[in-house]
């Protein structure tokens, strides 16, 4: 299965609004020549049944790994930040040192690339806890992108909220690991 973003069909500057700038869209279509991870989380109600997915894709746009994990009862931004945490675990036991990382959660996004900060206590340690995790690649650039971009991780993330709790589906594999 392939996937790249850069193979659809992209409207003119001129009916097209990106988040930040047209020049941080360029860049990250010009950084697809990196391993590239889409990430998602999906919340049945919010609070309410939950879970992380996401797709890795190699620099053919192919995608090398997709991962659903089933998180219980949480909310969108925990199953958000918990689907960019196994998404760097997986990028990192795969050896990858440079990557994009993908997101259409602008909270996850903000507080990934910069200094923001979130008044969650549970969240804020989660978040901790994937900027350590992240200090262990050379180099991760973070992009947000609208969800109509990230539609292979909302697939993942979606699969991932019918699973029991710590259940993880890597690559149609299934394992158990506890939720951080």
């Amino acid at each position: 299965m392939q996937f790249h973003p850069a193979n659809r069909a992209v409207p003119s500057h001129k009916n097209w609004h990106i988040r930040k700038s047209e020049d941080d869209f360029k860049e990250w279509l010009n950084a697809l020549s990196r391993y590239t991870l889409f990430f998602d989380g999906a919340a049945k109600g919010n609070p309410g049944k939950a879970g992380a997915g996401g797709v890795i894709v190699n620099q053919n746009g192919e995608i090398i790994h997709s991962f659903a994990w089933g998180l219980g009862h949480t909310t969108s931004v925990q199953a958000e930040a918990l689907a960019l945490y196994q998404g760097l675990k997986i990028l990192q036991d795969t050896n990858v040192e440079t990557a994009n990382v993908i997101g259409d959660s602008q909270i996850i996004i903000d507080a990934m690339a910069s200094s923001a900060t979130v008044t969650d206590l549970k969240l804020t340690r989660l978040i901790s806890k994937i900027k350590g995790l992240g200090k262990r690649f050379q180099r991760l650039s973070y992009f947000h992108v609208l969800r109509a971009f990230n539609k292979e991780a909302d697939k993942e993330a979606n699969k991932a909220t019918l699973l029991s709790t710590g259940i993880k589906q890597k690559d149609k594999e299934e394992t158990w690991e506890p939720i951080p």
